[in-house]
């Protein structure tokens, strides 16, 4: 726990970088609480608080980044009404359950996850069938399922869910991944807001961080967007499998040494 005076000066510019870096990583991809979540706990937050209050800077960032995804007509905003139900109904179940399994199994079955996504999301052949050419005109009984189970996850754990997102909302749409993280973006402050919500209730946000933070995280947010929009989607690809793996590798050597 770090304790000074310096660092109470200190801290809000920390912070406020922290936020930005996060929000970009999630922007694009996800997995930026991995790094966030550790180095609040480290500098003495407690681990429920560091949690809630990391949460107000996702919902800025991905407001952000969101926003101007669809400001430039990448978001689909058909099919974001298609989900946007069973992923509200999803997040009031998984707050009415905001509890934690046990750390070392979540680990593992999370570093599990995230390696299978990674391999089927690069696989040349699709084992699962093929994404469709166009997005569903209505809502799938399937559809409908995966992303009710995807909200409940998002709002009781939140680490890892992006990569999860990005993968269902490419098999259910088809869709290019710019247009698909527009998507992931503007459906995950569903779940966060309710669950931060809950967690604003009971007293688990510090304020005056989480306020640095957002401002981080908005600036982080617009910068993950334009970048999305410069580079292409190649670019977001190779993004996304970096930092999946990457994430995968931190959470099973975390189990290993701990």
């Amino acid at each position: 726990m770090i304790d000074s005076e310096v660092w109470q000066y200190a801290q809000y510019p920390a912070f406020f970088v922290l936020g930005a870096v996060v929000s970009l990583i999630n922007s694009i991809a996800g997995g930026g609480s991995t790094l966030s979540l550790p180095i609040m706990i480290f500098l003495g937050m407690p681990a429920t608080v560091a949690n809630g209050t990391n949460r107000i800077g996702l919902i800025i960032g991905n407001c952000s980044s969101a926003f101007n995804l669809m400001k430039h007509g990448y978001l689909n905003k058909k099919i974001f009404m298609q989900l946007v139900i069973p992923t509200f109904l999803g997040a009031l179940v998984g707050a009415c359950f905001l509890v934690r399994i046990g750390d070392k199994m979540f680990q593992a079955i999370l570093a599990v996850v995230i390696c299978l996504v990674v391999v089927m999301s690069n696989l040349r052949k699709d084992i699962l069938g093929k994404p469709p050419a166009t997005p569903p005109a209505k809502l799938t009984p399937l559809g409908a399922i995966g992303f009710f189970g995807i909200a409940v996850y998002g709002c009781i754990v939140q680490v890892g869910v992006g990569f999860v997102q990005i993968f269902g909302l490419t098999r259910y749409t088809g869709l290019e991944p710019i247009r698909v993280n527009a998507l992931k973006n503007a459906l995950t402050n569903v779940f966060l807001i309710v669950s931060t919500t809950a967690l604003g209730i009971a007293g688990k946000i510090d304020w005056p961080i989480a306020i640095v933070m957002a401002a981080g995280a908005w600036f982080g947010g617009y910068l993950g967007s334009f970048t999305q929009r410069k580079k292409g989607n190649k670019f977001i690809q190779h993004f996304i499998s970096v930092c999946s793996v990457a994430m995968a590798v931190y959470l099973i050597v975390d189990l290993v040494i701990s």
